[in-house]
């Protein structure tokens, strides 16, 4: 794998002393992998709120990375983020564009009195927010997921993404950047219960 300065950057950033990116990634696997298990029984409270959703990226990244729990605003990453042809929010709209997303969520008061198809139409919608919002440098997917996890829950159900393979999320997510919600809604109809 070649280094790149944006590499560079990240294995800069690092608390574990890996020193190229194949022995940091073994180690952030094996790290919160052992966090995720851990909120199976201990979950990340907070307001299903931005300062949540960092929480929890603090939670997962704390022990790896020096900006665990900053957007890449607040971490001063300027480098444009996007994968393939979807371009995410740029870091110094992040504070505005985040603003404006959880207040939506707030408003709609968490969607908690929506029945499962309407809810899964809803957080569908919310949760292409939040991969176009794409805040965080590393560790976005895993973090959003959690966070849909404590947002059905608040609404009364359960969502579980065990049977959603990275390649469906991905390719949701590719057609959601373009405005096509149709695969993401699949995801969430297929992951809830109750």
């Amino acid at each position: 794998m070649k280094e790149t300065d944006f590499d560079a950057e990240l294995l800069a950033s690092n608390l574990l002393g890996a020193n190229n990116l194949t022995e940091l990634y073994e180690k952030e696997k094996i790290l919160t992998n052992a966090k995720m298990i851990a909120l199976q029984d201990n979950v990340v409270d907070g307001n299903l709120d931005y300062a949540h959703l960092k929480a929890i990226h603090y939670f997962l990244f704390s022990d790896i990375y020096v900006w665990a729990g900053k957007d890449r605003n607040e971490a001063n990453i300027i480098a444009k983020f996007g994968k393939g042809t979807t371009l995410f929010t740029p870091h110094g709209q992040i504070p505005k564009v985040s603003k404006n997303l959880f207040d939506a969520l707030k408003n709609e008061n968490y969607f908690t009195k929506e029945d499962k198809v309407t809810f899964a139409k809803s957080v569908a919608i919310f949760m292409n927010g939040l991969n176009i919002l794409h805040p965080f440098r590393e560790g976005n997917g895993r973090v959003q997921r959690i966070f849909m996890e404590y947002l059905a829950d608040n609404a009364g159900y359960t969502l579980s993404f065990k049977e959603t393979t990275a390649e469906e999320m991905q390719k949701a997510s590719i057609y959601g950047a373009k405005g096509n919600l149709y695969l993401m809604e699949q995801i969430f109809t297929k992951a809830l219960q109750g």
